[in-house]
């Protein structure tokens, strides 16, 4: 499986971002969260989902990231998509199994775009985020185990990210369908934060 990182995915996200107006995120992370790298017909993907309370309201809320990444004989298409999606759209208290199920045609609070950019003649067109259904299984393999203490800060030309991070997370395998594609042998790390907050910031280019 063809694994991204998350500072390629930012980077690459920048661009598809840059129609867009100014977005502010920031959420406090508590509860559960799961991070999913993914692979399927060429295309690949990464999504965070995590669940805590929105800073200027204080409600429950359940975020929602995520990029693909395609290539095409003469460029490539990028995805990106961001937001807030019902509470209930993960299922698992118990992190050794969870799942996402959430359908964004259904939404209006998650905004993103697709940009396909050719080489050929330094084109770009970008269309308005493509909406479906993301449902997507964590079953934790527990090859490995996580406590991350970290403050991660990384900024580009129209876009940062603020992030502190305390969590206990583990492996897990990723099964499903992601807008489309389908998914049988993704994988991740699921688990908890506790006390982490979030913090993104978008301008236009």
């Amino acid at each position: 499986m063809k694994a991204i990182t998350l500072v390629a995915m930012l980077l690459f996200a920048t661009l598809a971002m840059s129609a867009q107006s100014n977005t502010h995120f920031v959420q406090h992370q508590d509860g559960l969260m799961g991070t999913a790298d993914l692979f399927s017909s060429g295309e690949s993907v990464f999504l965070q989902v995590s669940r805590g309370t929105d800073f200027f309201t204080g409600e429950p809320t359940t975020f929602i990231f995520f990029f693909s990444f395609a290539d095409n004989p003469n460029g490539f298409t990028d995805t990106f998509g961001v937001g807030t999606i019902p509470n209930d759209s993960i299922t698992g208290n118990d992190p050794a199994h969870v799942v996402l199920d959430v359908d964004l045609s259904q939404l209006n609070t998650v905004s993103g775009s697709s940009c396909t950019f050719n080489f050929v003649d330094f084109t770009e067109t970008c269309q308005p985020l493509p909406l479906g259904v993301v449902h997507l299984e964590w079953r934790q393999t527990r090859s490995f185990s996580l406590h991350t203490v970290s403050d991660q800060q990384q900024t580009f030309s129209n876009f940062s990210l603020n992030i502190h991070q305390n969590s206990d997370t583990a492996s897990a395998a990723v099964t499903g369908s992601f807008l489309g594609l389908e998914i049988s042998d993704g994988g991740g790390q699921v688990g908890i934060n506790h006390n982490s907050e979030l913090e993104l910031f978008v301008s236009p280019r």
